[in-house]
């Protein structure tokens, strides 16, 4: 048996066990906040339900444990629209709108600026908000940031 040396990083034979990293050219985001829009989306996962959440609702206490998506909002933002945890607010892009609860300074803590909401949730599709551009060097869809205004109800 062969005696573990340290860190491992995935696929890095080739280049001397050390992890490989490539540069590539920044690009600006294609929308970025402004006036009308003034914060930064950020959309991804939690604990609970990775993904889509398209296994892990299935499983009584994760889905007990985040039965719904919601927008978590830092606390100097939330104080400026008068938004406390639980108040019902509008997030609001170029493209749509959803109603979800609010988490001032949540688990993820969103800095100044930001805002963020799971994508988990098949009532509450985040994508709804997001653009529908793709980064042009992984061909990927950018859902992940966007510009939107947070509304009370």
């Amino acid at each position: 048996m062969q005696k573990s040396r340290g860190v491992h990083f995935y696929k890095a034979r080739g280049y001397g066990e050390k992890a490989a990293f490539w540069l590539r050219p920044w690009h600006p985001a294609a929308e970025s906040p402004d006036e009308e829009y003034p914060l930064w989306l950020c959309t991804g996962r939690i604990l609970e339900h990775w993904h889509t959440g398209s296994m892990t609702r299935r499983v009584k206490q994760l889905h007990q444990a985040a039965p719904s998506a919601y927008v978590e909002i830092n606390r100097a933002d939330a104080a400026e629209l008068s938004i406390k945890s639980g108040d019902m607010v509008r997030v609001v892009s170029r493209r749509g709108s959803l109603e979800l609860p609010a988490k001032v300074d949540g688990r993820g803590k969103p800095p100044r600026g930001s805002a963020f909401i799971p994508f988990f949730d098949e009532a509450k599709l985040a994508n709804v908000l997001t653009l529908d551009s793709m980064d042009n060097i992984s061909k990927e869809p950018d859902f992940k940031k966007c510009a939107v205004r947070i509304e009370q109800v």
